[in-house]
């Protein structure tokens, strides 16, 4: 892969062990300070709304800057707001304001780095080195995850809040020095046009040029609200159904890093071996079938099972998805197009994330919840079948890239510049 591709992957595992380590923190702290379902779902909606207001200005940024640059201002960015954070916790929280709005602040950091980093992997790797690329970027920040709740967890029995958002902090400042080290300045494009005239550029594309990369954009954004109705209430789910500890509950994060390690390990073979559009349906139906299973899982080890052949069959998905993308998209438009399919994909996170908290109080039926999200996943799964993702195949789009023309099928707008 390079010196400079395995730089990019250890500066994404360094951000992703704490990112993991606030994302399990923060809902924690609330449910510490309010025991509402309603307040711990609350904070996955200040982590999202950001990419519906941010998302397509991230690609800008990413198409027009030096992506390297972009990827380290932003962790030194996020290491600052997570001393912020440290401190808010030292001088004692009255209440979960403080909370929402460090999560927030830290949320729009986010979509305006992921763009870049998503558009600058194609770059670092040869065309035929992309799907174990991606697969490897989606395992190693899994296998992170496997890790990261369980010492997030230790972290915050064993020394209080402060010293876990203090150790996250110091992640993303290792993750902006390895970044720096990578020395490039990949495909940065001097324009002399406005911001709104490159974001037109970008939907063009996206809703005009390209109906594969629309389509999982969709997929995406269906699937995230299934999915997040449970994962938003999760940690409530965990305390108040089953009283598991911060530490139980941090084992069943783990088994969802090991069921995303699975996964990347057979998408990168799969969408090889297979048919792209098969794999990707075939991965959301048995996530749908997981989800189900969790209804009668008990137990951290069971209910973590139940997640971690989810997580499995997410990763599929997710890595098949991320490489036809990338190798669909030109790179002078990359940014802005993943940006703006990562936008339409986390729309639905604020409102399925609040619909739980609204729910659960109201009806204290998690299981309901479980049910809807499954079925929903298999009705994606079947729809998906008959769109235009059935018929993608990763060897035609790898020689058309190689190549430099559209695949078979696909008529790129031209580039008005």
């Amino acid at each position: 892969m390079g010196r400079r591709y395995w730089l990019l992957l250890a500066a994404f595992l360094a951000s992703s062990l704490g990112t993991w380590i606030y994302r399990l923190a923060l809902p924690l702290l609330v449910y510490d300070l309010t025991g509402s379902a309603l307040g711990t779902g609350l904070v996955y909606v200040m982590e999202y709304l950001p990419y519906l207001a941010l998302g397509m200005f991230g690609g800008v940024l990413a198409d027009r800057l030096d992506r390297r640059r972009v990827l380290v201002l932003g962790d030194l960015v996020a290491a600052g707001i997570t001393t912020l954070l440290a401190v808010i916790v030292t001088a004692g929280v009255a209440g979960p304001g403080p909370i929402y709005l460090v999560a927030f602040l830290l949320a729009c950091v986010d979509p305006l780095y992921q763009p870049a980093f998503r558009s600058i992997l194609p770059s670092l790797v040869p065309v035929d080195r992309l799907p174990q690329a991606n697969a490897r970027i989606h395992m190693g920040e899994h296998a992170v995850n496997m890790i990261g709740p369980v010492v997030g967890g230790a972290l915050v029995v064993g020394l209080g809040y402060q010293v876990a958002i203090y150790v996250d902090a110091a992640t993303f400042l290792g993750s902006a020095l390895l970044i720096w080290l990578i020395r490039t300045t990949p495909a940065v494009a001097a324009r002399g046009r406005s911001v709104l005239a490159d974001m037109r550029e970008g939907l063009r594309f996206l809703f005009r040029g390209d109906k594969v990369v629309l389509t999982t954009a969709l997929s995406a954004l269906a699937c995230n609200f299934g999915v997040w109705l449970l994962l938003a209430g999760l940690v409530y789910y965990l305390s108040s159904y089953h009283g598991f500890t911060p530490g139980a509950i941090g084992v069943v994060y783990a088994f969802q890093g090991l069921g995303a390690v699975l996964g990347a390990l057979l998408g990168g073979r799969l969408i090889r071996r297979y048919p792209a559009g098969p794999t990707i349906c075939g991965a959301i139906a048995a996530g749908g079938l997981s989800m189900l299973a969790m209804i009668a899982a008990r137990g951290p080890v069971l209910i973590g099972l139940a997640w971690m052949a989810q997580f499995a069959a997410a990763g599929v998905s997710i890595v098949a998805s991320a490489t036809v993308r990338q190798l669909l998209v030109p790179d002078h438009l990359l940014g802005r197009v993943l940006g703006t399919a990562r936008m339409i994909a986390f729309m639905s996170i604020p409102l399925a994330s609040l619909a739980t908290g609204v729910f659960e109080s109201v009806t204290r039926n998690a299981y309901a919840l479980m049910g809807f999200a499954g079925v929903t996943w298999l009705v994606i799964a079947a729809v998906l079948l008959w769109s235009p993702l059935r018929q993608v195949r990763l060897a035609a789009l790898q020689d058309a890239k190689s190549g430099g023309s559209a695949p078979p099928g696909e008529s790129p707008p031209p580039d008005p510049r």
